[in-house]
């Protein structure tokens, strides 16, 4: 027979006990909530085949885009497709020949995750660049239509003005948008671009401006699927 000590002393290890097992319970449904979430982020479940066939419409973007022709198609690298995990992308160059402009111009589709941590202002700090004038959305109409991207300007820490300006947004298939939180849309996937270029000099329209106008709807009749 269990003496009354031995019952106080077993209810007494489970009663320290249970705080114990909560706390694991809660850290594996953490492990369990964030595997989830990371798995959503990065597109692991999604069927793979049919955003790759959709990514492959950015290569139908032309080789010459109003005034704008190509003059070189960079890509991207290995350790950068491995990084942005894209379905689709291209990295191009685009000369005016009437003007001199040159732009460099980006297209991405992928998950959501990648394609919304790599902003410009972060990754041209690499490249020895600072923020000059702080982001502002600039509203870009395509088929009547507004859409918004962020401009940002850049300059070096030898420099008093800004030498480059970028304009990027994100889109789901539908307009294009300064989303602030992109990370968090609801979305899958989600289409990137980003244009840079010289600064305007003189007021008016700058180049990276100029080359958007003419990009964006483009892009909306080739390469965006349906939202």
């Amino acid at each position: 027979m269990t003496s009354d000590t031995e019952s106080v002393a077993g209810e007494t290890r489970n009663v320290h006990l249970a705080p114990r097992r909560w706390a694991l319970a809660v850290a594996v449904l953490a492990i369990l909530f964030s595997g989830v979430m990371h798995g959503l982020l990065d597109g692991r479940w999604d069927d793979q085949d049919d955003l790759t066939r959709v990514g492959a419409r950015i290569s139908e973007i032309p080789k010459r885009i109003g005034d704008w022709e190509l003059i070189a198609d960079q890509g991207l690298s290995d350790q950068e497709q491995q990084i942005l995990q894209c379905y689709g992308s291209f990295a191009r160059t685009y000369a005016n020949p009437a003007t001199g402009e040159q732009v460099t111009a980006l297209l991405l589709y992928g998950p959501r995750g990648p394609m919304a941590v790599h902003r410009p202002e972060i990754c041209y700090g690499g490249g020895g660049y600072s923020i000059s004038t702080p982001r502002v959305a600039e509203t870009v109409r395509v088929d009547g239509q507004e859409n918004q991207l962020w401009k940002v300007q850049l300059k070096q820490s030898h420099e008093a003005d800004a030498s480059m300006e970028v304009w990027y947004g994100f889109s789901d298939g539908g307009n294009w948008n300064a989303a602030k939180y992109p990370r968090v849309w609801l979305t899958d996937q989600l289409y990137k671009v980003q244009v840079s270029g010289r600064p305007a000099t003189g007021g008016g329209q700058s180049p990276v401006q100029q080359f958007v106008e003419e990009l964006l709807p483009i892009v909306k009749e080739r390469a965006l699927r349906d939202s």
